[in-house]
């Protein structure tokens, strides 16, 4: 399925979720599994954990923009933030749009109030790339966020006991202790 262009006209849509900034914390590997888990917080607010669960070539992309790696070739969100940098546009914010049966849904919203659909592992790989905000929509975050327990909220500062707190904390999560239902 390729990915849905969405040209909408300037200004918010109607009926539209607030949305909250949300940042990186880390990207760790689920208790007793192979499946990574990048773990988004809320910038302000509650603080609340968004888990999302990804495959392991999406994972290496987050951790490269994580990590300011340098490669000699581009990785793919590398070559989309490229292309659209070619034909002058740029990208002004990623958003998670929805949840559902468990699959994240993302929209990277361009200059001109233009969306373009994508996995949210990828449109979170681009924002690092680019460093444009990611945001979740609030009904994203009921739905699939956790309280705030095991990492601190404030600043971007982490101390190594926070950093293996966070670990201990992803060691025994699983993403059935996500499900809202």
């Amino acid at each position: 399925m390729g990915a849905r262009l969405v040209l909408v006209g300037q200004g918010p849509r109607k009926g539209w979720d607030s949305v909250c900034k949300m940042r990186v914390m880390a990207v760790g590997v689920e208790s007793g599994g192979t499946r990574p888990v990048p773990l988004l917080q809320e910038a302000a607010g509650d603080h609340r954990l968004l888990p999302v669960w990804i495959g392991p070539a999406e994972a290496t992309a987050i951790a490269v923009e994580q990590q300011g790696v340098s490669l000699p070739r581009p990785m793919t969100h590398q070559l989309i933030g490229d292309v659209i940098d070619a034909f002058g546009r740029r990208i002004e914010q990623v958003r998670i749009t929805e949840v559902r049966d468990n699959v994240f849904y993302a929209e990277l919203i361009l200059d001109g109030n233009t969306r373009v659909s994508a996995r949210v592992s990828d449109a979170i790989a681009l924002a690092l790339h680019l460093g444009v905000a990611i945001h979740a929509e609030d009904n994203v975050l009921d739905t699939a966020a956790v309280a705030h327990t095991a990492i601190r909220s404030e600043g971007e500062d982490r101390t190594p006991d926070e950093v293996e707190e966070f670990r201990r904390f992803l060691d025994t999560a699983s993403p059935e202790d996500f499900d809202p239902g």
